[in-house]
């Protein structure tokens, strides 16, 4: 029973996603065409650049959370596939989100209603250009996350990495180079990928000033060199993909990930901008917050593409859609706080009613809207297009939208779960 209410809410959870990855695409599809509508083509060749840097940035780190471990691993092993279909199998999870990676690119280059074959050619290379750097990069990131399995395997039981736990041991008074021997492969993936795809790009820049076809050059090669790495594991392919499978269960487990501590967790003196009666809730939920979806990093990720939709004069239309986005994603991450694998909903309602679980969720999404305010008023100071009245309409609305998320996810848990069993 137990392994069945399992299967049944991970696929719940694959609709969720699966859901959310396609309002992603279609927001990031919709911004493409506004930035593109009227670019001229110079612009265009800036914007696909951005458009493979920024892709091949999330490639290198996509791979382990969107396929490991494989949720069909135990049905594979019962049907004993051979490697070639088991590669073939995860190919086939795997080059759905590059053919959709694909997509914004091919509207920055060819979306242009007032002169669609202007420079037709020029739009063309580059978006070929820009496509090759993109597949070929999803294929590399492949390539080395689904075969580390056996890296990392060796890593942990002392066969590789001598230099690096001879490093460890004498920074470890210093608490540097704190990861975990079996971890360093996945860790050196991520710069070794990005950095191959940036190569190539600034690679690409400098060969179209000797020659505009030239540009395709350095994609084609990092493309043919990743099919070909790819092709190597083909023959057993099997022992990669399962050691792959069980070195991310393992990472993975209890609807988590397993994190490095690389700081201490927040102090409880630190949520002073609490209500008494609600701080020692919110400062829970902050610490398990932190330990299962640690939201600062994309609170400055998306602080940074914001500032950059405003550097490159971006459309008010995109703008305020790329800001309605980023306001409901950091405020709705708050339903990572009702898993089960953090606590079960009659825990939760001895602890406190819904309706206080209601104001302690809206302060744990207010832990970011100082941010908002601060990000936005600077836009306002530097760009004259957006005024402090905007910067503090917007933040409005990020409180309300705390508020909203905060009271659907515990009417959807807290509220429903006391509803039904009551």
């Amino acid at each position: 029973m137990g392994e069945f209410s399992s299967r049944v809410l991970g696929q719940s959870a694959n609709r969720v996603n699966r859901a959310a990855a396609a309002l992603l695409l279609a927001v990031l599809c919709y911004m493409s065409v506004l930035l593109a509508m009227e670019a001229a083509v110079e612009t265009r060749v800036v914007l696909l650049r951005y458009w493979m840097l920024i892709t091949t940035a999330v490639f290198a780190v996509l791979p382990p959370h969107a396929l490991l471990p494989d949720p069909y691993v135990a049905v594979l092993q019962r049907v004993n596939l051979s490697p070639t279909r088991l590669l073939r199998h995860q190919l086939g999870r795997w080059l759905p989100v590059v053919g959709a990676a694909l997509i914004p690119g091919i509207l920055l280059a060819l979306v242009d209603i007032q002169t669609p074959t202007e420079a037709l050619g020029t739009k063309l290379i580059h978006l070929a250009e820009g496509s090759l750097v993109v597949v070929g990069a999803g294929i590399y990131a492949f390539e080395r996350y689904a075969t580390l399995g056996p890296r990392s395997q060796a890593w942990q039981e002392g066969r590789l990495g001598g230099g690096y736990r001879r490093m460890k041991k004498h920074a470890s008074a210093s608490g540097l180079l704190a990861v975990p021997d079996g971890l360093v492969p996945a860790v050196m993936a991520t710069p070794r990928i990005f950095g191959v795809a940036i190569i190539a790009i600034v690679a690409g820049a400098y060969l179209g000033l000797v020659h505009p076809v030239a540009v395709i050059l350095p994609g084609a090669l990092l493309f043919a060199r990743a099919f070909q790495r790819l092709w190597q594991h083909r023959p057993a392919y099997d022992h990669a993909f399962y050691a792959t499978s069980a070195f991310y269960r393992e990472i993975f487990q209890s609807e988590g990930s397993a994190r490095v501590a690389d700081r201490e967790p927040i102090p409880y003196d630190a949520v002073y901008w609490v209500p008494r009666w609600l701080k020692p809730a919110v400062w829970a939920s902050l610490r398990q917050m932190d330990r299962r979806l640690p939201l600062g990093r994309f609170v400055i990720v998306g602080h940074v593409l914001l500032w950059f939709l405003f550097f490159q004069d971006a459309a008010m239309n995109a703008i305020a859609t790329y800001l309605v986005l980023f306001l409901l994603a950091k405020n709705a991450a708050v339903y990572v706080l009702t898993r089960r694998g953090l606590a079960p909903r009659a825990f939760h309602l001895t602890i406190q009613a819904p309706l206080r679980w209601v104001a302690t969720r809206f302060f744990v999404n207010l832990r970011w809207t100082l941010s908002v305010l601060l990000s936005l008023l600077l836009v306002a100071f530097f760009d004259g297009t957006f005024s402090y009245l905007d910067a503090l309409a917007w933040t409005a609305l990020d409180v309300l939208i705390a508020f909203v998320c905060a009271a659907l996810v515990t009417y959807g848990t807290e509220f429903q779960y006391r509803t039904r069993y009551a």
